[in-house]
C-alpha cells in the first residue's frame, strides 16, 4: 500500500526465497507452532465448556451461557489495554504474562472442578476463571502477531499473517474432534493437557526472547499513556474505518456458526448432522482456498482484497435469498463465504501492521481485537432477525452488513501506509 496513487493499488512483488523462508527465523517458527498447538489444546475443552457445566452445575441454560460468554467479555475488555501496556512496559512481559496466566487458568479449572464439584461456588469460580482466560488471551494472541512483525522485514509479514490464520482454523477444526475421539473433550483431563501445553510454550518463549530486541522496553520518550494512545487511535481515520468494517463483517459472518444452525436443524430431518458437515466444509475451504486468496491479495493489494472479499460475501448472501435451502446450495454458500473470509480476515491483520507506527504496533493490534464485538453481539442480533422475520431474511441482513463493510472500506481506507502518530507522547 506504499506509494500508490489514491484509488489505485500497488501490487506486491513476491520476495525472493519463497513464502517459507520466513520460518528460518526461530521466533517465527516457534510462534507459528505455538499458534497451532495452543489453539488446538485450548479447543480440546473450550468448545465443550457448556456441556461440562450443564453436567456438573445445577443452573438454567441461560446462566451457563452467561458463564461461557464471559470469555469474550474478558477478551474484549482487555484487548486495547494489553496492547498499550505492551508498548509501555515491554511486549515480552505482556506476552509471558498471557502465556503463564493462561496455563494457570487451565490448571485452576482442573483444581476447582475437582475440589468444588457440586458446590454452589463452582459456577461462580468458573465464571471468574473464564473471564481471566479471556483477559489472558488478549494479553497473548495479539502480541504474537507483533512478535512476528517485529522479527521480519515488512515485505515478509503478509505471508505469516495468512499462514497464521490458516493454522488457527486448522487447529480449531482438529481440536474438538481429537478431544472427542480421545474421550477427554468435556472431562477434567482436558484442562490439565491445555494448561501443561501453555506452560511448555511459555517457558519456550521466555527462553527464546531473552536478550532480544523484543525483550527490551521502548525508550521512555516513545511511550504513551492510555489517554495518549486513545487520541492517536481516534485520530487515525483509516484504522477506525478498518475496525468498523471488520465489526460489520464479523457481525454477519458469525451467523454461519450460530443462527444458521437453527435454520438447518429446522429445514432438514438430519439437520444437526448436516450442520456439522457445513462447519467441516467451512474449515476445509479456509485451508484449501488460502493459497488462492494469497495470490489474489499479492496481485491486487490489500485494499482491493478487502473490497473484493466484502463484495463476494454480500453477493453470495443476497443471491442465496432467492435460491432456497437445498443442501447443494448451502454447501456452495459456505465455500464462497469461506473464500470471502480468507480474503478479508488475514488481510485486515496486514493492514493493521501497515497502519501502525513502529512504537505503537502492540497498541494497534490490541485495539484491533474490537472486531470481536461482532462475534459477541452477532448471535443475539441474528436471533432477533429470525424471531421477527422469515428465516431467509437472515441472509438479507448478512448481505446488508456486507454492503456496509464494503462502503466503510471504500470511503475510509486509502492506498497509503502508516498512521498519523498524533501529538507528542506524554511524559511517563
Amino acid at each position: 500500500m506504499n506509494g500508490a496513487p489514491q484509488g489505485q493499488t500497488q501490487p506486491q512483488t513476491q520476495p525472493r526465497g519463497g513464502d517459507f523462508v520466513v520460518y528460518r527465523n526461530p521466533l517465527v517458527s516457534v510462534t507459528m507452532a505455538g499458534t497451532f498447538f495452543l489453539k488446538l489444546v485450548a479447543f480440546l475443552c473450550v468448545p465443550f465448556m457448556t456441556i461440562y457445566l450443564s453436567k456438573n452445575v445445577d443452573a438454567p441454560a441461560y446462566v451457563i451461557g452467561i458463564i461461557v460468554g464471559l470469555n469474550q467479555i474478558g477478551s474484549l475488555s482487555a484487548g486495547f489495554f494489553s496492547g498499550v501496556l505492551a508498548d509501555r512496559v515491554g511486549k515480552r512481559r505482556v506476552l509471558l504474562v498471557g502465556l503463564f496466566g493462561s496455563s494457570a487458568v487451565f490448571l485452576l479449572y482442573y483444581l476447582v472442578s475437582g475440589l468444588l464439584q457440586g458446590s454452589p461456588a463452582l459456577p461462580v469460580l468458573f465464571g471468574v476463571l473464564n473471564t481471566c482466560y479471556g483477559v489472558m488471551s488478549a494479553f497473548f494472541w495479539p502480541i504474537t502477531q507483533v512478535l512476528m512483525a517485529d522479527s521480519l522485514p515488512k515485505e515478509r509479514r503478509p505471508v505469516v499473517f495468512r499462514h497464521r490464520y490458516m493454522l488457527t482454523n486448522l487447529a480449531i477444526g482438529v481440536g474438538p474432534p481429537v478431544g472427542a475421539f480421545l474421550g477427554i473433550a468435556s472431562a477434567r483431563a482436558a484442562f490439565v493437557i491445555s494448561g501443561s501445553c501453555f506452560l511448555v510454550f511459555a517457558v519456550s518463549f521466555w527462553w527464546l526472547t531473552r536478550g532480544t530486541s523484543f525483550g527490551r522496553s521502548d525508550e521512555p520518550a516513545t511511550r504513551r499513556s492510555f489517554l495518549g494512545a486513545i487520541k492517536v487511535l481516534g485520530a487515525d481515520r483509516m484504522f477506525r474505518g478498518l475496525t468498523l468494517s471488520m465489526i460489520l463483517f464479523t457481525l454477519a459472518y458469525c451467523q454461519i456458526e450460530s443462527n444458521l444452525s437453527v435454520i438447518v436443524s429446522r429445514g432438514f430431518t438430519d439437520g444437526v448432522r448436516f450442520f456439522s458437515v457445513l462447519l467441516t466444509v467451512n474449515a476445509v475451504s479456509v485451508i484449501v482456498l488460502q493459497p488462492v486468496a494469497s495470490f489474489i491479495a499479492k496481485r491486487v493489494g490489500e485494499r482491493r482484497a478487502l473490497l473484493l472479499g466484502d463484495a463476494l460475501f454480500t453477493l453470495v448472501c443476497l443471491l442465496f435469498f432467492f435460491v432456497g435451502f437445498g443442501k447443494a446450495a448451502l454447501v456452495t454458500l459456505i465455500v464462497l463465504i469461506s473464500m470471502a473470509e480468507v480474503l478479508v480476515v488475514p488481510t485486515a491483520s496486514v493492514v493493521v501492521d501497515e497502519l501502525a507506527p513502529d512504537t505503537m504496533r502492540a497498541t494497534y493490534f490490541g485495539a484491533a481485537t474490537l472486531r470481536n464485538l461482532g462475534f459477541g453481539t452477532g448471535p443475539a442480533v441474528g436471533g432477533l432477525v429470525l424471531a421477527l422475520f422469515p428465516s431467509t431474511v437472515l441472509f438479507v441482513f448478512m448481505g446488508l452488513c456486507g454492503v456496509a463493510a464494503w462502503t466503510v472500506v471504500h470511503f475510509t481506507l486509502k492506498e497509503k501506509s502508516g498512521a498519523d502518530t498524533g501529538p507528542s507522547p506524554e511524559p511517563v
